[in-house]
């Protein structure tokens, strides 16, 4: 009698642990590289833009600085004409040749493109312009600067002091003295840069676009090829009654610092300092990079992987 062969029953091997899977490693792999990818990547934008702000505070302080200079330039020759002997007696007689010899040379001989002697009454006396500056304008009167330095004359100061102020032809750094014959003001000296000559000169020396604007925000000079979007008032005020130094994009990847203009220890209107912001493509240089990078370690690895593999079946 023959007895039936049982059938003989094939094991199912069991399923991989879910912490072994290929799968699982190859994800996990690719979350690592994105992370670190987009890690180094933000760090050296940071960086990038950071180097940038210290670069726009230092444009900036040296921007003030360079007001002051100017600022001296001009102080330097308002206060050699008033004290120049003969000045004051010409004035107070109207004999504008005359005063014409005496202010002329001194002029010529200084960095300040203008210069007008006027009359107590603003009337403007005597105008000496250098080559390219505004023509001159027949009077000053109404200018609050100039009632202010008269009326200071004898005071601890002597009545000088330097403003931005905007005539027709543009803002303009003006310096006041008054002149005295005795102990009456005969008139007064005004040696003025336009803000754009000074925003041109110093934007040369720190290697940044220079930008003012006023209390409301207007810009009212730039040595940017753009024109830069207007402030909003509050932050103008702001930043002109002492507040932190802000920071904004002036026009497309602009990068601008906005701080005060210093002028004679006053704060007379806000100060953009800006340059491109390169600092994007920067981060996507080095994530281009790290991409790479990460790339060629993984193909090493693969390749002494496989040759370990294969070395097992062998």
């Amino acid at each position: 009698m023959t007895v039936a062969e049982r059938p003989t029953r094939t094991q199912v091997a069991p399923p991989e642990p879910l912490y072994r899977r290929r799968e699982l490693h190859l994800l996990l792999g690719v979350i690592v590289a994105s992370l670190t990818v987009a890690f180094a990547a933000a760090r050296a934008t940071d960086g990038a833009r950071a180097v940038l702000d210290a670069r726009l505070l230092q444009a900036g302080a040296g921007t003030d600085a360079g007001v002051v200079d100017v600022e001296s330039e001009q102080l330097a020759l308002a206060r050699e004409i008033s004290f120049t002997q003969g000045v004051a007696q010409d004035l107070a007689a109207r004999d504008e040749p005359a005063l014409n010899r005496l202010v002329a040379p001194l002029q010529a001989n200084s960095t300040v493109p203008m210069l007008d002697v006027v009359l107590p009454n603003g009337l403007v006396l005597l105008a000496v312009r250098s080559k390219g500056a505004p023509a001159p304008a027949a009077t000053r009167a109404g200018l609050p600067a100039l009632a202010w330095s008269l009326k200071h004359a004898r005071g601890p100061r002597g009545g000088r002091l330097s403003q931005v102020v905007i005539f027709r032809s543009g803002a303009t750094l003006v310096t006041i003295s008054p002149v005295m014959e005795g102990a009456k003001p005969v008139g007064a000296v005004l040696a003025m840069t336009p803000l754009s000559y000074v925003l041109g000169r110093l934007s040369q020396e720190v290697g940044a676009d220079l930008t003012a604007y006023d209390a409301q925000g207007a810009p009212l000079d730039t040595t940017a090829d753009f024109r830069p979007s207007p402030l909003d008032p509050s932050v103008a005020q702001s930043v002109l009654g002492g507040g932190a130094v802000a920071t904004r994009y002036a026009y497309g990847g602009q990068r601008e610092r906005l701080g005060r203009l210093i002028v004679d220890h006053t704060a007379e209107a806000v100060l953009g300092v800006s340059l491109p912001d390169d600092s994007a493509s920067v981060g996507r240089t080095v994530a281009i990079y790290a991409v790479i990078g990460l790339l060629c370690t993984a193909l090493i690895l693969a390749t002494f992987w496989a040759r370990f593999v294969r070395g097992q079946k062998l």
